[in-house]
């Protein structure tokens, strides 16, 4: 890869992973263009031989600020992240860098909003802007740990992050690992921003909606992996998210109720078994995995 120079204060540099669908991708790469990010990383993680990368290899293949980094497997959203945010720092590029979905498109003006609200200190920081996703604005989550449940207004026992969709990241060092990467996909964004906050960063809700986000396009509603990886994330975010090992028995114990109530109504809602048939899959794989193996 050619190096990258980057002019200097300034916010450029933005990553998204592409995953088997070049027309989404390309809608979020020019949509990044029109605002002035560049380098664009765009890390593969389609693990089709490369098919769907070639392309948009043809698209922009006389567009220097997209830069398409080849990759052989699906590293999952957390380790996929964490590979660009190494290769983009030995391209050259140092500062902060937007992590966007490739199902997101960004509008023109969210640059500069972002950039006005970093402090250029040492302090590690996550910014991000409202999302319009499905008609409606969506700005702080919230995960009530014990219970596993996700809101968009407070809840007893909850704790406020940022969605994963759209992220400035500022932080000293971008080549070292920003995910968790036990988590596939799901759940890391409510473990980095617990993180964050622990580590005594700050996270920023600017007031404007500047992203559009096509929610599902990815995973599809009530998909086989979109439901497999979402109850994994949950178990996952227990023993992360826990104070201590017998908190994080207590928080799994607590939260089956609550998973098992969101597997009927989705399978209800979507005229499928496939939620039900994912949380007991992956009961069934807990229960193998403490299971003494025979001598």
């Amino acid at each position: 890869m050619h190096r990258y120079r980057c002019p200097r204060c300034q916010v450029t540099a933005a990553i998204t992973i592409h995953f088997r669908n070049p027309k989404l991708t390309s809608a979020c790469i020019d949509s990044l263009l029109a605002d002035g990010w560049a380098p664009i990383l765009v890390w593969d993680n389609s693990a089709d031989a490369g098919a769907s990368l070639r392309e948009l290899q043809t698209r922009y293949a006389l567009e220097p600020r997209v830069v398409l980094a080849a990759n052989p497997c699906n590293l999952g959203f957390s380790k996929g992240m964490n590979a660009a945010l190494n290769a983009l720092g030995h391209y050259g590029y140092a500062g902060p860098v937007l992590l966007v979905n490739n199902d997101a498109q960004v509008q023109e003006g969210l640059r500069l909003a972002l950039e006005a609200q970093l402090t250029h200190t040492s302090t590690p920081m996550l910014i991000a802007p409202r999302l319009m996703q499905d008609g409606k604005e969506q700005g702080w989550l919230y995960y009530q740990p014990w219970l596993a449940l996700v809101t968009k207004h407070p809840v007893l026992g909850s704790f406020a992050y940022l969605s994963g969709c759209c992220l400035l990241v500022q932080r000293p060092d971008n080549t070292q690992p920003l995910f968790d990467d036990s988590f596939f996909m799901y759940g890391e964004d409510v473990e980095l921003s617990w993180r964050i906050r622990r580590q005594g960063g700050q996270l920023v809700l600017i007031d404007r909606g500047y992203v559009h986000h096509d929610g599902l396009a990815s995973s599809g509603h009530a998909s086989a992996a979109y439901e497999q990886y979402l109850v994994q994330s949950h178990w996952l975010l227990a023993g992360k998210l826990a104070p201590n090992a017998f908190s994080a028995i207590m928080m799994r114990v607590l939260r089956i109720p609550s998973l098992l109530a969101r597997a009927c109504l989705r399978s209800w809602r979507y005229r499928s078994w496939v939620p039900l048939r994912a949380i007991l899959k992956i009961a069934q794989a807990k229960i193998c995995q403490k299971s003494p193996s025979p001598k």
